[in-house]
């Protein structure tokens, strides 16, 4: 059923198991859209990732804010029944699986586990995932306030690295887990901010044998150009060579035009991105996606990016983002993921489903409803 496909599932469509076999598409999910107690003491009583989406303003001509939902209107992840019809209409446009943002930050603590605890829960729930622990400081970014540390992010060694894997474990035993190499995926973000990322590794890999998994399928969703994931012992990297795109618009006469004359003065971090990118252009900025890797190599591709209503004038913004932009984008990526030599580890990644606070999204938004995903299933069927 190829490799990918998670063990004793139903497959209801011939569609999808041709697709199981061929390239796969993930797409991230922030779990902030529910109500949490430090929320409430940080930012105010009901704070979600809609309190920013709501009150963005628009910065400078043109800029399109603020966001609003389409049909699933502002919701709530408080129960299971949203993420229900989040994960029926993202299989409906040909998307395989969620890659859910997880915080564990030591001793125990975690915040937005609900969502994920729900689904994990809730088995009608029917499509893939795999878990992305996002193993970073929470500052203040979310409410314009960056240089306020919210939650630190610690690294407690041993004891605490167990009990890290014993609350991820229902996870990775969940038939619903995307499996590579028979093991379950977990990604990540950031593995070089673990200072002793050997103990933190060999304890999952050594727990996971005993808990009767293969062992772990390793992915760091790259940091820095010059991270090694071999000296890590990471099997598959993510990367959307974002960094080349900003690049060619602050070396490209009409970007820097664009950011230092019709932008706001109060925020200079403005990229035009072409109403359609020319092929040629997200080729230049892919080219390091080399044929051979020493590890796994996986495309990122971003369909659009606007921060300011966390970040207000701090943030980066890419105009010009359409689903026509993006087809050029996603294309680029499944051409690249379908000539890696290892073809049964085809797969695209796509940030984000729902990351409405940075303006990066797939879920349908009144501007171009279904757009985004109508792209993908148009060129899933190519």
């Amino acid at each position: 059923m190829g490799e990918f496909f998670w063990q004793g599932h139903n497959v209801q469509s011939s569609w999808i198991f041709k697709k199981s076999l061929t390239t796969k598409i993930f797409t991230y999910y922030l779990p902030q859209f529910h109500q949490i107690p430090e929320n409430d003491s940080w930012w105010g009583e009901g704070f979600t990732e809609w309190t920013n989406v709501r009150k963005a303003k628009p910065l400078f001509r043109g800029h399109q804010q603020p966001l609003i939902p389409g049909e699933l209107g502002y919701y709530n992840l408080e129960t299971s029944e949203t993420m229900k019809k989040q994960a029926k209409l993202a299989k409906d446009y040909g998307i395989d699986g969620f890659v859910f943002y997880h915080y564990w930050f030591g001793n125990g603590k975690t915040l937005l586990e609900k969502p994920i605890l729900n689904f994990l829960n809730d088995s009608s729930i029917d499509i893939q995932f795999c878990i992305c622990w996002a193993n970073e400081s929470w500052k203040g970014t979310w409410h314009g306030a960056k240089n306020r540390m919210l939650q630190e992010q610690k690294y407690l060694g041993g004891k605490d690295y167990v009990s890290h894997f014993q609350f991820l474990l229902p996870f990775f035993q969940d038939q619903r887990c995307l499996r590579i190499e028979g093991k379950p995926v977990y990604q990540v973000y950031v593995p070089e901010n673990i200072p002793d990322w050997e103990v933190y590794k060999t304890t999952f890999e050594e727990l996971a044998v005993q808990n009767g998994l293969l062992g772990i399928y390793w992915i760091a969703v790259r940091s820095t150009e010059n991270f090694d994931p071999t000296k890590f012992g990471i099997q598959g990297v993510i990367n959307s060579n974002l960094n080349k795109i900003n690049r060619y618009h602050h070396v490209n006469l009409n970007g820097i035009f664009y950011r230092y004359f019709l932008s706001n003065p109060l925020t200079r971090k403005v990229f035009k991105w072409p109403k359609r990118i020319p092929y040629s252009i997200v080729r230049k900025c892919l080219e390091d996606f080399k044929s051979e890797y020493p590890y796994d190599f996986f495309p990122l591709a971003i369909p659009n990016w606007d921060n300011t209503p966390r970040t207000k004038e701090d943030g980066s913004v890419y105009t010009g983002c359409s689903p026509e932009a993006f087809k050029e984008h996603l294309k680029a990526c499944l051409d690249k993921a379908k000539n890696i030599s290892n073809s049964n580890k085809g797969m695209v990644f796509i940030k984000s489903w729902n990351e409405w606070a940075e303006g990066n999204i797939l879920e349908p938004e009144k501007e171009f409803g279904l757009g985004y995903l109508e792209v993908i299933k148009e060129l899933l069927n190519e």
